[in-house]
């Protein structure tokens, strides 16, 4: 066959573009750099060609999850990839392909379609009917070994038709390979397709720092004047409240408004928080919420009671009333809530917000009164992932050295000598 120079330059063309798509020449942007990714191509083996199907949890002796390519059940082309997991299923396996990517990129954005039928997460099973993403370095070294996946799209719960998920993640600096897994943890069935992974055009964010800041505005859109001062203003009452010295730096990304927002994150809301990356996108010109959860989330995650309580000793205030006369009222109605069931996070969930959070914001106020707040910093990291009332006892008497039914008695004999009111019956 002779080559005519046009069909020589198309395809060195062609070559240079798969070179690009692939990492090897630097990125090329928003192009898929998934192969076969609506599993239209079958391996013998029943996986899907370019894919690999790895164990995600379990032993080699436990009751496996089923799975397999759908012809009947698809959005794109004629297959679709599922697995079905019972009450029983112990051990799960995640469908996976890893793509190279250039030196530099910064983000990555993972779409694909999803859907669900009756998925539910049973005893020793997983919140996985989702998507993950794992990085790794130029030799092929995890970021963090210790983890799943280093992110992940929402748990898909319950019944629900084909949705599709458009995430968008920071790359920790240096990666060089991203891997991307259909997975499911639990009870129910789930089915993928027309998934695709890219490298995003990026933004030309224009930017400040302060201390503890790197600001981030678009272009004609500059953040409110001395909101940046504000914010860092705000980290410093922080930090002196909690008496906590922090080398934390946050990114803080500013949208114009909440059009701008949803659209270019894909979210409903009008910000979001980004714990892995240390991140906060938002239409606000400063936070004082989140700010508090970012500062203290690498030190413990503990109950819903204490950070959240945390965060409203730290305002002083829940819905425009201060924390002393929200008590008050509480005491006067004698429904100052038990700790056992603040610390019980299910019910805490579900309760009265405007009972469980002043009520909660008062505690965290008499621990840091009582004990300073050193010690509720070392609370933090003593109720790291505790959720139930029998764990959190434990790491508080450990803090303080007291039993919780003691803690409690001297909280309600405190809101008695300040308030000038029973604490009362809960």
């Amino acid at each position: 066959m002779r080559w005519s120079m046009k069909a020589v330059s198309l395809a060195l063309l062609a070559v240079a573009a798969a070179l690009a798509a692939c990492g090897k020449r630097g990125p090329q942007y928003d192009v898929n750099l998934l192969k076969n990714s609506s599993f239209e191509k079958i391996a013998s083996d029943g996986i899907p060609d370019g894919w690999t199907l790895e164990p995600f949890r379990g032993d080699e002796n436990q009751s496996e999850v089923q799975y397999g390519v759908d012809g009947d059940i698809h959005i794109d082309g004629q297959n679709a990839w599922y697995f079905r997991g019972d009450p029983g299923t112990r051990r799960w396996y995640m469908l996976s392909q890893e793509v190279p990517v250039a030196e530099g990129c910064t983000h990555i954005q993972i779409q694909g379609w999803i859907q669900t039928d009756g998925t539910r997460m049973g005893g020793d099973q997983f919140m996985q009917a989702n998507y993950l993403l794992t990085f790794y370095d130029e030799k092929h070294q995890r970021f963090h070994a210790e983890r799943i996946a280093d992110q992940r799209t929402p748990f898909r719960h319950g019944t629900n038709p084909w949705m599709e998920e458009n995430q968008q993640y920071r790359l920790p600096p240096g990666t060089r390979f991203v891997k991307v897994s259909c997975v499911l943890g639990a009870n129910g069935q789930v089915w993928f397709d027309k998934v695709s992974l890219s490298v995003p055009t990026p933004i030309d964010w224009e930017t400040s720092t302060t201390k503890n800041f790197v600001f981030h505005w678009l272009p004609g859109h500059p953040m409110p004047e001395g909101a940046p001062q504000a914010q860092q203003q705000i980290f410093d009452y922080i930090s002196s409240r909690l008496d906590l010295k922090s080398n934390l730096v946050i990114g803080y990304y500013f949208y114009p408004d909440t059009a701008t927002i949803r659209q270019m994150l894909d979210i409903q809301s009008y910000q979001q928080v980004n714990w892995e990356n240390v991140e906060i996108h938002s239409i606000n010109g400063n936070d004082n919420h989140e700010i508090v959860h970012l500062m203290t989330d690498k030190i413990g995650r503990p109950p819903q009671a204490i950070a959240e309580g945390t965060v409203y000793w730290l305002q002083e205030e829940w819905n425009g009333k201060s924390i002393d006369d929200c008590m008050r009222e509480l005491a006067a109605r004698r429904s100052i809530p038990m700790l056992a069931s603040l610390f019980d996070t299910p019910v805490f969930a579900s309760a009265d917000p405007n009972i469980t959070m002043p009520a909660a914001a008062s505690f965290v106020g008499f621990l840091v009164k009582r004990w300073g707040p050193g010690n509720l910093i070392s609370l933090y990291t003593a109720l790291d992932g505790a959720r139930d009332f029998e764990t959190v006892g434990p790491a508080f008497e450990k803090i303080y050295g007291l039993p919780m039914p003691k803690i409690e008695d001297a909280w309600h004999a405190a809101l008695l000598a300040e308030l000038g009111s029973p604490a009362g019956a809960r």
